[in-house]
């Protein structure tokens, strides 16, 4: 009688397993073929993410790496006592703590923190270093992604040391819609001037050249894209460079498309350029 309940349980469990595989919603879980997806979803669990909520602390181990399904994390580096600058976002394009592939111990030299609200497939570090090992699939994509992250990584840094303050606001806000499937973005000037590092009086005064332009709208609490092409003139070439990168390395799905039943070809990658999607009238 116990083995039968066991075994109806697993079962259950199983199949409730498949059930979430075409729900899943993070980019990087789609690439991987169902045998494998199943296997990750085995070991995650779903959690919400508030604003200002820290996933990884500075020079703390991490615990725990996320595939964002909904909502935007920001990756800080410290440049002074108690002082962060974003250098890189992620949202469900992405991972958070992909550098576990590298050193699966190391305490990490940058700050995550939950910018727009969302949720996540949450796993514990050891658990997903032993899906690197036995899913190839899994690791061959999580590989691609982390050099995605490092082409971004670098390319910010540079734009943060020669491009203008409205350049590199344009290019967050490209990228932020990017990550997020979303126009609006329920952030304050202050956040935007703290991630961007510089004062909350420049923010204002581009938001305000942007918004008479007719590019983006802002509202207390909030800014939203009217017209992503036009912004994506003002921007640098830093944003479109970046987005080759990915597309270049990370095939892109039809978002209406469930979880791939086969490995998804990532031997091929194609060079595609990509139009800013405009707001919806």
């Amino acid at each position: 009688m116990g083995t039968q309940l066991a075994i109806r349980f697993r079962e259950s469990y199983v199949s409730h397993k498949k059930a979430m595989a075409p729900q899943v919603r993070n980019h990087l879980l789609r690439l991987v073929p169902d045998d494998e997806l199943l296997r990750v979803l085995d070991v995650c669990e779903r959690v919400k993410l508030t604003p200002r909520q820290v996933l990884h602390h500075y020079m703390l181990p991490m615990e725990h790496v996320y595939f964002i399904e909904r909502g935007l994390v920001s990756v800080a580096a410290r440049v002074g006592r108690e002082k962060f600058v974003e250098v890189w976002l992620i949202g469900s394009e992405g991972l958070v703590g992909a550098p576990v592939l590298l050193a699966a111990r190391a305490a990490p030299l940058h700050r995550r923190t939950v910018q727009v609200t969302g949720e996540a497939l949450r796993i514990k570090t050891p658990e997903f270093c032993e899906l690197l090992e036995t899913l190839p699939h899994l690791r061959s994509v999580v590989e691609r992604y982390l050099a995605v992250v490092l082409a971004q990584t670098s390319q910010s840094g540079a734009c943060n040391s020669y491009h203008s303050i409205k350049q590199r606001l344009a290019r967050w806000l490209l990228i932020a819609q990017n990550a997020t499937g979303e126009d609006e973005m329920p952030l304050t000037h202050g956040v935007l001037a703290e991630l961007l590092g510089v004062r909350r009086a420049s923010v204002t005064e581009c938001l305000e050249v942007l918004q008479k332009d007719g590019t983006v709208t802002t509202r207390r609490g909030s800014v939203k894209i009217e017209d992503a092409t036009e912004l994506s003139v003002l921007s640098c070439d830093c944003f479109k460079l970046i987005e080759r990168e990915y597309r270049r390395l990370l095939p892109v799905l039809d978002a209406s498309c469930s979880a791939p039943r086969a490995p998804v070809d990532l031997g091929k990658p194609v060079l595609v350029d990509r139009e800013p999607r405009r707001s919806s009238e």
